[in-house]
Parts: structure tokens; C-alpha cells; sequence
């Protein structure tokens, strides 16, 4: 019952009863407030009582000028500059920040904070404080070092990043913008896969279908004089015996398995930032576990089409892109065609609440082999009566462990794909 009261009592005692004051005493949150007030006050005694109080006024008065003169003085003969040990990292990742500070006075500088977004300006160790730097040395260039842990996607940083100082009173705050030397890029974070789905029905899914092409893999297409490296299986031995030489069978080349990936527009425009940034996620862990394992990958975003290789400046071109990416209205509407994927495996990431646009834009009349990976609320799409989900699709749930639930889903889509094949 006592604790009923003191939080009662508290929340009374927080309570806005005039909120549209607000706006004209505000100011006096502000240290600078509380001395324009007193100063005033000590005029109007020196009128009104006595002018021994006029004292006080020029005590107060100069008070007022050092706290507000200092802290600028103090920023004119400083210089920094900040930089990355890591020019790209994923989110989540650690990253060390370097501060380089040049001091051109002849007297330290203490009382230094810096201000920039909280990926930047957040220690990974306190990140509920700032990063504050007790002093600088007179005439020296100091170095401060910190660990940062971006936790979004994002090109950095995203404001300005400055230093301010209030001391020594506190009154009035100063800034100096600090120079930044190269951006940081923070890719999304990417959920480790394990195997690769086969494409349904094709016995050669593993390596991909043949080509006309000579190799070592496909159907027996001739003979031809042996070379150095053959592999002996390779010997034709009744022609070998007729030419007295060696003589290979000549093989068809397999061509690699491609896929084409698509992210639908709309579902990124009309979802919240939290399922629009795991639907980026998604879309690059699947681009990234297909480069690793050598399939052609044709990635859709916005209406541009990229083609991601294994290549380490494909794949940061195209991550970077991710970074970078913010959604567009202008692209909603979009949509597949079998003209523009090439008749390739293709995977469709979208939200649940688009479910039913994607059955009846790709129903199996398209042609199309389809692999939808949506994300939705349980409550709303996640049926077992659901005829799609012994397809190999994946329905991800947001409200529960995506990355868990992700990777086995995933796993379970691509043992049913080899059963099929």
C-alpha cells in the first residue's frame, strides 16, 4: 500500500499541469537561464533595496562572460580529425574509432565531448554515456581510442560529428566540427546459412545442366589426341590400340546454376522499419550464401537488376548498394516477368500481408520456379492446412528468433529439394 502512494506521489510530482507554459520556461532547464534570472534579480535589488547589491551584478555579470567566453576561446585552437580502422563492417560488429585532436594554445583544454550519431559516439563497453576526453595537452596532438558497435545498417556518419565543451561552468556549450576522413559503411547483418537448394527435378542440380561447351563433366560428345593432365578414365583404349597413341573421350562442359533473387517493392515500402531492415537482411544473406557456393546470382532491387559474383569488388559493390538503400514508392507496383529473370531459379522476399498478390502473380501457370521467403506474423499466415508449406517456401515469423528460425527453415527447404530432385 506504501509503495501505491509513493508512486503516486511521485508521478503527481511529474506531472505536466500546464504544458502550455512549456514554451516560455523551458529556458530555465539551461544553466544560462538561471543567471540571466539572478542577474536580473540582483539589478532590480540594487534599484529597489540597496546598491550594494549592484556587487552581486557584476559578480554574476562576470561570471556569465568567462562561462560563455572561455568555452569558445578554448575550441578556436582546436583541430580534429576522426577515423575507422574499418572502412565497412557489418551490424553488430565492433569497430575502432580514432580521434586525432590538435591543441594550437598554449594551455590544455579540458571538459571535451563528442557529438555525433550513437553508432559513432557510443563506447561498446558504456554505451549509455558519451565519449568524453578529460583533457587535451597544450601545444601536443593527442590520439583518443574507442570501440564503436554500429547496431543499423547505414553509411556513417549520418550528422555532423563534433566536439562541444561547457567548461568550466557549464553555462554555455561551443562546438567545432571535426573533419572526418573516409565514411564508414555498415553492411547488413547476415544470418549463416548451411546447404543449397537443388533445382526440382534436374539430376544434374548439384553442378548445373551441360553446355555445349568442351569439359570434363557432361556426356561423351568425341575423341581427341591425350594431353598432358588427362585423367586415365578418359583413355578410349580401342582407339589407342588402332592409332598406337593415346586417345581421350572429349566431354560436354556443365554451366553453373543461376538464380535470380527479387525483393518485392512494395512489401519494403508498406512494412515498419524493423521488418523493412530484416527484409534486407534476408536478401543478403541469400545473395551472399549463393556467391560463396558459385551460382550465377541476379539480385532485383527497386527495379535494378545486379549480377553479384564471388569477386571481392562484386560484393562489395553490391553490399554497399544495401548500406545505402532506403525505400522507394516510386518502384511499388513492380514486377516479375519470365522475359526478365530468364527461366531461372527465382526466390520472391516479401511480407506475409502480400501473400496473396504473390500466389496469383506467380501460380504455377507462370512457368516459374518459385521459392517465396516471407515474413509475417504467425497469427496471420502460418497454417498448417497451408498447401504451400510442404513447397519448399519459407514463412519466417518476426515475432520470435528470425535468425534461428531462418537457418532451419532454410535447412529443411533444401533437404526437401534433394529429396524431390
Amino acid at each position: 500500500m506504501a509503495e501505491r502512494w509513493m508512486g503516486r506521489f511521485s508521478e503527481s510530482l511529474n506531472y505536466d499541469f500546464c504544458p502550455w507554459a512549456n514554451d516560455y520556461v523551458y529556458w530555465l532547464k539551461k544553466p544560462i537561464g538561471w543567471l540571466f534570472l539572478s542577474l536580473a534579480a540582483s539589478i532590480l535589488l540594487g534599484i529597489v533595496v540597496s546598491p550594494q547589491a549592484f556587487l552581486a551584478t557584476a559578480a554574476i555579470l562576470s561570471f556569465g562572460i568567462i562561462g560563455c567566453l572561455w568555452p569558445w576561446i578554448a575550441m578556436q585552437g582546436l583541430r580534429g580529425q576522426l577515423e575507422w580502422s574499418h572502412l565497412r563492417c557489418h551490424e553488430g560488429e565492433s569497430v575502432e574509432t580514432t580521434l586525432i585532436l590538435t591543441n594550437r594554445f598554449p594551455w590544455p583544454v579540458w571538459g571535451l565531448i563528442v557529438e555525433a550519431d550513437d553508432a559513432v559516439s557510443k563506447q561498446v563497453d558504456a554505451p549509455q554515456q558519451p565519449v568524453s576526453l578529460s583533457r587535451t595537452a597544450a601545444l601536443a596532438r593527442s590520439r583518443f581510442q574507442w570501440f564503436c558497435q554500429p547496431a543499423a545498417r547505414g553509411v556513417y556518419p549520418q550528422k555532423p560529428v563534433r566536439l562541444a565543451t561547457a567548461f568550466p561552468f557549464g553555462l554555455w556549450t561551443c562546438h567545432r566540427e571535426l573533419r572526418v576522413a573516409r565514411e564508414l559503411i555498415v553492411w547488413p547483418r547476415m544470418v549463416r546459412l548451411s546447404d543449397v537448394p537443388e533445382r526440382s527435378g534436374s539430376r544434374r542440380s548439384s553442378i548445373g545442366s551441360v553446355s555445349s561447351q568442351l569439359g570434363n563433366e557432361g556426356e561423351w560428345m568425341g575423341v581427341r589426341p591425350y594431353r598432358p593432365g588427362d585423367s586415365l578414365r578418359q583413355v578410349h583404349w580401342a582407339q589407342t590400340a588402332r592409332r598406337d597413341s593415346l586417345v581421350v573421350f572429349e566431354r560436354q562442359a556443365r554451366s553453373r546454376q543461376s538464380v535470380s533473387i527479387w525483393l518485392d517493392p512494395t512489401s519494403t515500402v508498406e512494412c515498419e522499419k524493423e521488418v523493412r531492415e530484416w527484409l534486407i537482411r534476408t536478401l543478403a544473406s541469400v545473395t551472399h550464401h549463393f556467391t560463396k557456393h558459385a551460382w550465377e546470382v541476379r539480385a532485383g532491387l527497386d527495379g535494378r537488376w545486379q549480377s553479384v559474383h564471388a569477386s571481392q569488388s562484386s560484393t562489395q559493390e553490391w553490399f554497399d548498394r544495401l548500406a545505402r538503400w532506403t525505400p522507394n514508392p516510386s518502384f511499388l507496383g513492380d514486377s516479375l516477368s519470365p522475359e526478365m529473370i530468364g527461366g531461372s531459379k527465382t526466390i520472391v522476399i516479401a511480407t506475409a500481408s502480400r501473400v496473396e498478390w504473390i500466389r496469383k502473380e506467380f501460380g504455377h501457370s507462370s512457368g516459374m520456379e518459385i521459392q517465396w521467403i516471407l515474413l509475417g506474423e504467425a497469427k496471420n499466415v502460418f497454417s498448417s492446412e497451408d498447401p504451400d508449406r510442404n513447397t519448399g517456401n519459407l514463412y519466417l515469423d518476426y515475432a520470435s528468433d528470425r535468425e534461428n528460425q531462418f537457418q532451419q527453415q532454410w535447412k529443411r527447404a533444401c533437404q526437401r529439394a534433394s529429396q524431390l530432385s
